[in-house]
């Protein structure tokens, strides 16, 4: 390996590591999404019918499970764990929260940004060995009520031509 190419390579490696290290939450009270996210939420049925038109069934066996229960839980720390090769996507992006999210009874990390003007959640999952290998999204809105058992959850697909579906704040299970 020549000179040139040893720096070249360390330039390289040192601007990923950068730009790794830019990527952190930058929390704010008034992003009601990132402020009101954390917890459990279920399927509002009748809210997405009206909005989707329909309601996807359980397969088989599986009516007792609800794939479409989301969890979420914060920890700002995981927005440092995204890889560089995500770093062009994210490039003066403010990352609003970032932390686990449960879809389809699985845990993955995300984070919340804005994107195109719309709070965005951008999940990862593994993928060639990577534990952050690909990364899926969704627009995501949140309408916060009087009592915060009531807010209301919406999430669209990762662009503006697809109907949101409603979820409400799951309630406490009793102790």
């Amino acid at each position: 390996m020549s000179a040139r190419m040893g720096l070249a390579a360390v330039i390289v490696l040192a601007g990923a590591a950068a730009v790794r290290a830019q990527l952190q939450v930058q929390a704010d009270k008034e992003n009601v999404v990132a402020s009101k996210l954390e917890g459990q939420w279920e399927p509002d049925v009748e809210l997405t019918r009206r909005l989707v038109g329909s309601v996807p069934v359980p397969p088989a066996g599986q009516a007792d499970k609800n794939p479409a229960r989301l969890i979420v839980k914060s920890d700002p720390a995981l927005a440092a764990k995204i890889p560089a090769k995500f770093a062009r996507f994210f490039e003066g992006k403010q990352i609003y929260m970032a932390g686990l999210i449960t879809l389809q009874d699985k845990e993955r990390p995300f984070v919340l940004i804005e994107h195109k003007g719309n709070p965005h959640l951008v999940w990862f999952r593994e993928q060639g060995g990577e534990a952050l290998g690909d990364a899926e999204s969704f627009n995501v809105m949140l309408a916060v009520a009087k009592q915060t058992q009531d807010d209301l959850l919406f999430i669209g697909g990762d662009f503006n031509n697809q109907p949101f579906s409603a979820l409400r704040r799951a309630k406490a299970e009793p102790k």
